[in-house]
């Protein structure tokens, strides 16, 4: 099965150390306060690991973020909104997590349910944020590219796809 991953920087959550002030943040309607205020206890060992992990990989959150997307089958929606995003992205898809890395991020997450705005259209029945752990031998992860302000550089990079099965990287 393949998940299409809404969000997979949580607005910006985990490509900043905890507490980073940001510009988006600050003129953002939709604020993280808004989004995930309630969830802070629950994430921030998240976001301290995926801070760690990045130190120890001389990289950016942002690419641990996405590089961990890239051991479970997914389909990110790339949110690319200026040209050096897909720089991160490129980078992710180079980085390979151990499998430590992989299990200490995992072990940390906690499901819980949706708030503020994230929640106003959601079924209350069910817990989507159940979705994030799920693991196969082969997955492939499609980076999908198509955004009006980077197109061109999206399409000097090509489509490319990183098949897990043969570790390769597949244009």
């Amino acid at each position: 099965m393949l998940w299409l991953i809404y969000s997979s920087l949580a607005s910006g959550r985990l490509a900043h150390p905890f507490g980073t002030q940001t510009i988006r943040r600050k003129q953002d309607l939709f604020s993280e306060k808004d989004k995930y205020g309630k969830t802070v206890d629950i994430d921030r060992p998240i976001i301290d690991e995926v801070e760690k992990i990045a130190q120890n990989h001389n990289t950016s959150m942002a690419t641990i973020a996405l590089a961990w997307l890239k051991t479970k089958v997914t389909a990110p929606i790339v949110g690319a909104t200026k040209a050096h995003h897909l720089d991160v992205l490129e980078e992710a898809i180079k980085i390979n997590l151990s499998k430590d890395e992989v299990h200490t991020r995992e072990a940390l997450y906690k499901a819980h349910d949706l708030e503020g705005v994230m929640d106003d259209n959601r079924n209350r029945e069910h817990n989507w944020t159940q979705y994030l752990i799920n693991d196969s031998e082969n997955s492939l992860i499609y980076f999908i590219y198509y955004f009006s302000s980077t197109k061109m550089k999206l399409l000097e990079k090509g489509g490319l796809y990183y098949d897990r099965s043969s570790n390769n990287y597949i244009k």
